[in-house]
Order: C-alpha cells, then sequence, then structure tokens
C-alpha cells in the first residue's frame, strides 16, 4: 500500500540533507572528503530547488482551483519536463510575474545548476596523453569538480534558498511572512 507524506515534508527532509551536506564539506577532515561533500551538496542543492517547485506549484494550483492550471500542470509533471521547462513558464503561468533567470536568485540558482551540469556531465576531447607503457585517449574536462571546495556548498544551499524565497515573494507572501514560509517548507528557522 502507497505511503504518503505532506508536501512539504519532503523539501524540508531534503533541505536538511543539503544542510548536512554542506556541513560535512565545511568540517571534512581532508581535501578529498570536502571536495566530495561539496558535490553531493551542489546536486542536493539543485535537485531539492526542483522537488520545491514541482510539489509547492502542486499544492498552489490545487489551492487556486483553476481546471486550465491544474491540467497543465499535470501534464507537465506527468511528462517529467526539464527543471528549464519549469522555471521559465511556471511562474508566468501560475503566479502572473517572471521568475529572472538573468539575475537575483533566479540568475544564480542558473550558475548553480551551471556548475552541477559541469560535475555531473563532464565535457570529454579527443585529446590523449601518453604515459609510459599506456596511452589514453579521450580526456574529460574535471577541472569544475577538482576545484570544489566547502565555500560552494555553503553558496549552493543559500542559492536554493534564495530560489525558493523568491517563489514565495513572486507568489505574493508578504515579506513577514516569508521567513515563516521559508520554515514550514525548507525548515529555516526564522530569525529571531
Amino acid at each position: 500500500m502507497p505511503r504518503f507524506s505532506s508536501p512539504n515534508r519532503i523539501v524540508w527532509d531534503y533541505f536538511w540533507s543539503l544542510r548536512l551536506l554542506a556541513k560535512n564539506a565545511k568540517e571534512a577532515l581532508s581535501p578529498e572528503l570536502e571536495r566530495q561533500a561539496t558535490a553531493l551538496a551542489v546536486v542536493m542543492a539543485v535537485t531539492v530547488c526542483e522537488v520545491f517547485l514541482n510539489l509547492w506549484f502542486r499544492v498552489r494550483v490545487e489551492e487556486k482551483a483553476i481546471p486550465a492550471h491544474r491540467d497543465s500542470l499535470l501534464k507537465d509533471l506527468n511528462s517529467r519536463i526539464s527543471l528549464h521547462r519549469k522555471l521559465e513558464p511556471w511562474p508566468l503561468r501560475y503566479l502572473s510575474t517572471s521568475l529572472d533567470l538573468n539575475s537575483g536568485a533566479g540568475g544564480e540558482f542558473v550558475k548553480l545548476k551551471s556548475l552541477r551540469n559541469s560535475i555531473v556531465h563532464f565535457t570529454s576531447s579527443h585529446k590523449s596523453i601518453e604515459l609510459p607503457g599506456v596511452t589514453i585517449h579521450g580526456l574529460a574536462d574535471t577541472n569544475d569538480y577538482n576545484l570544489l571546495s566547502s565555500k560552494q556548498a555553503m553558496w549552493a544551499l543559500q542559492t536554493a534558498e534564495n530560489l525558493v524565497a523568491e517563489i514565495f515573494h513572486l507568489a505574493g507572501v508578504a515579506e513577514n511572512e516569508i521567513p515563516h514560509a521559508l520554515h514550514t517548507w525548507a525548515g529555516m528557522s526564522p530569525a529571531v
């Protein structure tokens, strides 16, 4: 029998995993462990944002009870469109305002997604290197991965939190209520 969780609980859990990865990167006992935790934090930051978008927009569309919006969102979710195809149209379609993907929280998220892509989809070349007794053909550029540090892990976390806050802002959530919405959805403690 299927088990169900509240949508915000899932996002909350993912954000706690992301915070743990960022903490592990910051407290790593070696550069290798720092790089590994940071890579996972970068991947998780993009993932948690996509999970948030999927679940939060589903809740939002159901609350607004506009049949065309419900049908459109369900079609997108069931066809598993790309994250980029959610970021561009969904805020405009369901919130009547665009998410700026060139600057601010949206622009930073695009940079995060680009970093994630660079450490998941390595660029290959036709270059070869020769070592004594062996030749390696077709090298992969792993420079972005090799340069990862805990600074990127913390930036990934902040970027994910800021994107969620920006979606709340675009949805018309009052500024003084955004910290509470971030607590509800992302597990962030409101500033005292």
